[in-house]
């Protein structure tokens, strides 16, 4: 196995589609009142100071900044857990089904391992997404065709200018998994906070639109003269406002992301349901049977174990420097090749 740093690939935005793409579910609707301030969600964590950021965020309301970070902070240095991962995907009048799991060491280790299978009736496709702090790989099998990527996540904290402000959630804790999907969410949408439930559970509700500059950027790059159909042009985050069960855990957790396509692809007009602007799932994602654990060993459950030497992995790991605006020397440049 070598690297392949020169795919067509590595230099795409880092804001990794394929990921938005298979991970996906449904379940019912989010009842939304009028808010924007946290007032009882308490994660205990410290909130974030401004974070790293390639566009402006200001159309985002406060609040729905805050707990964004609050979220990412949550899962970053909050306390091992594991969770089932349930998932649905709406595409070509389809719809596929898949399940998984996910688990992570939590307490900045940085260390996660999140698996996701869904057959199509044709075929079973897999994501594999495992970190041990050091490097995080990500292994997709779509219709048999596999392939590997690879970012050196602890050479970011080493290669980061430490005269910027400071955050909660480093850079290398916001790459994989929940976070880089939270924190990708929060460059790519306008987002507003509002409270509600879900299954007659209070949440949190995280709601946004597609940037404009986010959309004209997809429309140049794609090539199209319509919008993508499968490309999310609006989200919602439900996130658990009170503890899921009795023991008190699971607070500050997302459970529900929601990923919707342009209202010009609704087939329905607008109702209560359904209302102006929005328009039908594309993906659906689910987090339950959320429970805490004690840290599992790293060696045992977030250490790759490569199984495809014959394919060539690609490096991403430049993609994430240019995301955060770090400079290499050509002696780094070197190091990043081995």
């Amino acid at each position: 196995m070598k690297i392949d740093r020169h795919a067509s690939e590595n230099r795409s935005h880092v804001k990794s589609p394929h990921f938005v793409a298979i991970l996906c579910l449904i379940g019912f609707s989010l009842t939304a009142n009028a808010a924007d301030e946290p007032a009882s969600f308490t994660p205990g964590v410290a909130t974030a100071t401004a974070t790293p950021a390639i566009r402006k965020r200001t159309e985002s309301t406060a609040g729905a900044v805050e707990m964004v970070e609050r979220v990412m902070a949550s899962l970053a240095h909050g306390p091992a857990f594991d969770a089932k991962v349930r998932q649905r995907v709406w595409t070509s009048g389809r719809e596929m089904v898949g399940v998984g799991t996910y688990e992570q060491a939590g307490h900045g280790s940085g260390q996660f391992n999140l698996q996701v299978t869904m057959h199509d009736g044709d075929g079973k496709h897999t994501l594999q997404q495992i970190s041990d702090g050091r490097l995080q790989w990500t292994r997709s099998d779509i219709a048999g065709k596999v392939v590997l990527k690879r970012v050196d996540v602890a050479r970011l904290s080493e290669w980061m200018d430490h005269s910027k402000p400071r955050t909660v959630v480093s850079p290398q804790l916001r790459i994989g998994a929940w976070t880089e999907m939270l924190d990708t969410i929060s460059r790519d949408y306008v987002l507003r906070l509002s409270a509600g439930t879900l299954e007659s559970n209070t949440v949190w509700i995280l709601s946004g639109t597609l940037r404009p500059e986010v959309r004209q950027e997809v429309m140049q790059t794609s090539g199209r003269s319509e919008w993508p159909p499968l490309y999310p042009s609006s989200v919602r985050v439900a996130i658990a406002a009170k503890p899921l069960d009795s023991t008190g855990f699971g607070e500050g957790l997302p459970v529900r992301i929601e990923f919707l396509a342009d209202p010009s692809q609704s087939p329905v007009a607008a109702t209560e349901a359904h209302p102006q602007g929005v328009g039908p799932l594309i993906t659906l994602i689910e987090l339950y049977s959320i429970r805490p654990i004690d840290p599992p060993p790293p060696v045992a459950r977030f250490r790759f174990e490569n199984q495809d030497a014959e394919v060539n992995f690609i490096n991403e790991t430049d993609r994430y420097l240019d995301l955060y605006g770090v400079q290499l020397t050509d002696s780094d440049r070197k190091r990043l090749r081995r």
